[in-house]
């Protein structure tokens, strides 16, 4: 009888440790060990309510990789997965102990930023900006990078992740224009341009 309790005990033991590492492997990318989109969703809606209960704001960062597709046509998809590893090591170093860093997919990102309004979000993009430039390692990489801010941006995990990504395109856009050699309409009337 005791020999048969030991070997269901350590059965239910080995269980219960593959049950945990189903559950880790469902809520992570396999890539780059960051939390993945099913998380990502998890944490907005929490992070959510606690705001809402302490009547706190936090800010939702979505991030680009920009240039992926370039990289995997000249140098491979190696190269491509590695500078996306490479991407998300440097943003979990950029984040504070309570932010989290995730993969939304492809060569995508987003931060959520507790505690954290447009300007503290900024001061993330701007660190993430500036440890990329410092990277020696081939090929470098660059970001753009748009932020919603609960609740103004938004009440769901979804409105917050629409209003981020919607300007995350408006900063590509005007990226695009700035390498072009175009000054923005708000831009080019602020500085009195004719």
């Amino acid at each position: 009888m005791a020999v048969m309790t030991l070997a269901l005990a350590a059965l239910a033991s080995e269980y219960a440790v593959a049950e945990a590492q189903l559950r880790e492997l469902v809520v992570t990318d396999p890539l780059t060990g960051l939390p993945n989109y099913r998380r990502l969703v998890e944490v907005l809606g929490a992070e959510i309510h606690r705001s809402a209960r302490q009547e706190q704001s936090f800010a939702v960062v979505f991030i680009d990789m920009d240039g992926l597709k370039e990289i995997n046509d000249e140098l491979g998809h190696l190269a491509g997965s590695r500078a996306v590893c490479r991407l998300a090591e440097t943003l979990k170093g950029v984040c504070r102990t309570t932010d989290m860093a995730a993969r939304y997919g492809g060569d995508e990102f987003v931060a959520v930023l507790p505690d954290t309004d447009d300007e503290g979000a900024q001061v993330v993009i701007n660190r993430l900006e500036e440890r990329l430039a410092e990277d020696p390692d081939p090929p470098r990489l660059s970001v753009s990078a748009g932020v919603a801010v609960y609740p103004r941006d938004g009440g769901t995990p979804t409105t917050l992740l629409s209003a981020a990504d919607r300007a995350l395109y408006a900063a590509k856009a005007d990226k695009g224009t700035r390498q072009r050699g175009v000054v923005p309409i708000r831009e080019w009337t602020r500085t009195g341009a004719s």
